[in-house]
């Protein structure tokens, strides 16, 4: 597996997260051996749930956010 952001070698890996409200304390996921990125089933729910109008390839600063408002 390739990784998305450098191009690197992801390799299978198992995770610590002493900060997680579910109770689940350990994961796995991959991680990239080049650049360090962390990919996990959340991560990759979030990043393949698109952004919901009026925020997609729009920046969210406040003039944009009261024309899309006020609309």
């Amino acid at each position: 597996m390739a990784c998305g952001r450098c191009g690197g070698w992801m390799v299978r890996d198992s995770f610590v997260d002493l900060r997680d409200d579910t109770g689940r304390i350990l994961f796995e996921g991959w991680r990239c051996v080049n650049c360090g990125e962390v990919i996990d089933p959340v991560v990759m729910t979030h990043r393949l749930d698109a952004p919901h109008a009026p925020y997609r390839s729009q920046t969210r600063d406040r003039r944009t956010w009261e024309r899309l408002t006020a609309a």
